[in-house]
């Protein structure tokens, strides 16, 4: 199974990465390398991760160890491949995100 990411979810990325590179830039390091663990979760298992209600087809995967959830589906035109469309903070108004 190919986990492809959207031009949103690159841009969450980057963000949170550059945001715990200021703190620490282990920080960032750790964090990519727990989004890479959820991507292999997601690719071994993808229907595996719940739905996210009211966005049909749409599920969340959160994080190890960093409050973070990973919104994917499978990307309509190109099967077998799923999208990533957010990495979204679990503070962050999701459906608010979701809706772009």
């Amino acid at each position: 199974m190919t986990v492809a990411l959207g031009e949103h979810a690159v841009a969450d990325l980057r963000r949170a990465r550059d945001h715990y590179a200021r703190i620490d830039p282990a920080l960032s390091h750790n964090f990519a390398d727990a989004f890479d663990m959820v991507v292999s979760r997601i690719r071994a298992f993808p229907h595996g991760a719940p739905p996210v209600e009211g966005f049909p087809g749409l599920r969340r995967a959160r994080m190890r160890r960093f409050p973070y959830g990973v919104f994917y589906r499978d990307a309509p035109d190109q099967d077998p491949v799923i999208l990533v469309v957010r990495v979204l903070h679990s503070s962050r108004d999701a459906s608010r995100h979701l809706d772009h």
